[in-house]
């Protein structure tokens, strides 16, 4: 569906689930803005974009306050308004407990919780003036499942959830939909360059997903915002299972993330 007209602004948006969400969105007639810290690369993306001189290109470190600030500046300049945020950056961090760095643990939660927050408040007063605006957060399913070894990460995600519920009452008055999206396992290579690589086998979630796929969910969610999105409709009933019946829900979780996770007996 062309969505000609309509502007986006991605973080994350040099690699993985951002750059196919940007590709997609360019595809599919959007002016797209790319948020991330990597000026080359966000420029190899937008150069493999369609109309790529619509496009527009701004580094921002979203766990920076004044740097997002200066990218929403850019952005009201360039367009006047925004019709669609995409959070999407995130920082990765898989090391059991016992194994924890404070310092990488801080960067992680600039990033995936203050970053959230951060370009929400700053893209408010766009976001007002556009057209049916909606908003997509990236989260996880292990923001509503933590995994053994990713205790951080899972918080981190956990959190991102629970700023889509509290943005979706606030900006109800404004009316923008503020939309959760909970892919599993994603082929990006996303924990591959983290600190603490191999210490850990990695979690069968689910078959992977790769990132075209979630960005064909993202732009349906702009099309048709709902709630909360799980990619995977056995994650959905799990979360549901949650509610009823805690204790079971983890017992099959932990069976479908790896036999040498068990879940501790009660």
């Amino acid at each position: 569906m062309n969505r000609g007209g309509r502007v986006a602004l991605i973080t994350g948006a040099s690699s993985g689930i951002g750059a196919a969400v940007a590709r997609q969105a360019a595809t599919s007639g959007y002016r797209v803005v790319l948020l991330a810290r990597r000026a080359q690369e966000l420029e190899r993306v937008r150069g493999s974009m369609e109309r790529s001189d619509q496009h527009l290109t701004v580094v921002c470190d979203v766990a920076d306050e004044k740097s997002v600030e200066r990218a929403c500046e850019i952005v009201g300049q360039r367009f006047g308004h925004l019709d669609l945020l995409v959070n999407n950056a995130g920082s990765g961090y898989r090391a059991p407990v016992q194994e924890f760095d404070a310092a990488l643990a801080r960067r992680v939660l600039d990033t995936n919780v203050v970053g959230v927050l951060l370009c929400a408040k700053h893209a408010l007063p766009l976001l007002k003036r556009g057209r049916d605006p909606v908003v997509v957060n990236i989260s996880s399913v292990v923001g509503r499942h933590a995994v053994p070894g990713q205790a951080l990460y899972s918080a981190s995600k956990a959190a991102v959830c629970s700023i889509g519920e509290a943005l979706r009452i606030e900006w109800a008055a404004h009316d923008i939909a503020v939309c959760t999206l909970n892919p599993g396992l994603t082929s990006t290579g996303f924990f591959g360059a983290q600190a603490n690589p191999g210490k850990l086998d990695d979690p069968s979630l689910a078959t992977a997903h790769g990132p075209e796929e979630v960005a064909r969910v993202v732009l349906e969610l702009d099309r048709r915002p709902r709630p909360e999105v799980f990619l995977r409709p056995k994650w959905r009933w799990l979360a549901a299972l949650r509610l009823i019946s805690p204790r079971r829900a983890e017992r099959i979780f932990a069976r479908r993330i790896g036999e040498h996770w068990r879940a501790p007996r009660r």
